[in-house]
């Protein structure tokens, strides 16, 4: 950021920067640190934002005593916790419930922070602790989280930062109505850093996708056309597109994502080419808790045969090779001496058959996991599960809380990174970075889903569509 733009930013009480993907956004927020007086309270969405951050402001060698940077709910739990009373807030309530009960704590968690901040102690509070306080990813904050920035911009300078065309987390809630914002926007020069040494035409030509596509925010219909003469860009007919008959060429990529709208076509899609393309999980792992009662309920036969199932829903060949042992279990016995296949497998079944213990279960799955006759294509769900045991017999839980607390809460959490292919969606993809996005247009996106799937690429995009012609 130039020295007009932070000076015009930083003379006004409250001001909104736009700037679209890969444009630059966490290095202007390093800017407004670097050159603010005082100490900034940083916010955004989540511990993978927050982390994006801290390693950008470590790499400029900006002293942590100017910034502290924390998640919006964090930031609201400590302050609730703090003054329950002047929020009103139920401290039995836990943001490791499931369903309901973790609407509800939310809910009353955004009413609580907004009715303490719009006290004049909180006012005072945050007015010797911080400076100014700058917002990232405004685009996903819910209309409750916006008045709680409100709130506190009545006592501190706030300076948002987002993309409109990137709101695509309205399920969580009313999102932010960029249209009819309450801080002035303040034009801040950008351009397509993110593509600068990968792509540069990449670059420029989704900086002009985005003009394209803008008038959709106020409800306008637009048409995007993709020009044959694109190298960066590549449609491919449906009918000729398997995975596999494009494999070779996605092989030159050290990463690749393919991106659908729905999850049952982003599950079909790695169940396809098992062992290659990878399932993203979203946070909430339905599958991991389903299975994991099951766990907890099931004994002797069914519940080997749940752990079968379940190890068939994470990778491919588990019918075939263990044939004659499902046939046994269904008879409910345990009677494997005739089977010499996957002797190692018997072995942990005969050695606790018929009381399947936690320990036997555990085993089961580790042996899957190590066995590369087994395709896996939700490595990810298998491991949890396997961490899930293990922290389940290491506190003496059911494996459905132990898998609630690895889940849930931050400390315990585990990034799966790492895969080269990987099967995904826009609401999982956002904030990161590909060589490669394979889009799925067969079932259309939104405008805004599209352009955040476009983003994701680094050097080559490939969009799966009958037609090079696209109406939003």
């Amino acid at each position: 950021m130039t020295e007009v733009e932070l000076t015009k930013i930083f003379q006004k009480s409250s001001s909104a920067i736009i700037a679209p993907a890969g444009h630059g956004k966490t290095e202007m927020i390093a800017d407004i640190v670097e050159h603010s007086t005082g100490k900034q309270l940083l916010l955004t969405h989540t511990n993978v934002g927050v982390d994006a951050l801290e390693k950008r402001l470590k790499k400029r060698s900006i002293s942590k005593e100017k910034y502290t940077v924390t998640t919006i709910a964090a930031f609201c739990i400590k302050w609730c916790v703090s003054y329950g009373n002047t929020g009103v807030f139920d401290k039995t309530l836990s943001p490791l419930s499931s369903g309901t009960e973790a609407k509800k704590y939310y809910a009353q968690l955004y009413n609580g922070a907004k009715k303490i901040f719009e006290t004049s102690w909180a006012g005072n509070v945050l007015k010797a602790t911080y400076s100014g306080i700058v917002v990232d990813e405004y685009q996903d904050c819910i209309q409750e989280q916006h008045k709680i920035v409100l709130a506190m911009n009545h006592h501190l300078p706030v300076i948002v930062l987002g993309d409109p065309m990137q709101g695509i987390f309205s399920f969580a809630g009313n999102l932010v109505d960029w249209n009819h914002l309450e801080f002035p926007i303040v034009d801040v020069a950008t351009k397509p850093w993110r593509w600068l040494r990968s792509n540069p035409d990449l670059g420029k030509y989704l900086m002009a996708v985005r003009e394209t596509l803008l008038p959709t925010l106020t409800g306008q219909h637009c048409n995007l056309q993709i020009s044959s003469t694109n190298e960066s860009v590549k449609i491919i007919n449906p009918a000729d597109f398997t995975g596999y008959s494009h494999l070779k060429e996605l092989s030159q990529f050290s990463s690749v994502v393919y991106i659908t709208q729905w999850p049952t076509q982003q599950l079909n899609f790695c169940s396809r080419m098992p062992g290659i393309f990878q399932f993203d999980e979203k946070q909430d792992c339905d599958e991991l808790f389903k299975y994991a009662k099951q766990f907890d309920t099931k004994s002797g036969a069914t519940l080997v045969l749940m752990v079968i199932k379940f190890v068939a829903d994470c990778s491919t060949g588990l019918g075939k090779e263990l044939e004659s042992y499902i046939k046994r279990l269904k008879s409910n016995s345990f009677d494997f001496s005739r089977i010499k296949k996957h002797t190692d497998f018997r072995e942990i079944l005969e050695k606790s058959a018929p009381d399947i213990s936690r320990e036997t279960v555990l085993k089961m799955l580790v042996w899957f996991s190590t066995n590369s006759t087994f395709k896996q294509y939700r490595t990810e769900l298998l491991s949890e599960m396997i961490r899930s045991i293990i922290y389940a017999i290491q506190h003496d839980l059911t494996i459905f809380d132990a898998a609630y607390h690895i889940r849930k809460d931050s400390s315990l959490q585990k990034r799966y990174t790492g895969f080269k292919f990987l099967s995904s969606r826009t609401l999982l993809s956002k904030g990161l970075e590909y060589d490669c996005v394979i889009i799925d247009m067969i079932t259309p996106l939104s405008a805004k889903d599209f352009y955040v799937a476009m983003t994701r690429a680094m050097k080559k995009i490939y969009i799966i569509s009958a037609s090079d012609t696209f109406q939003f």
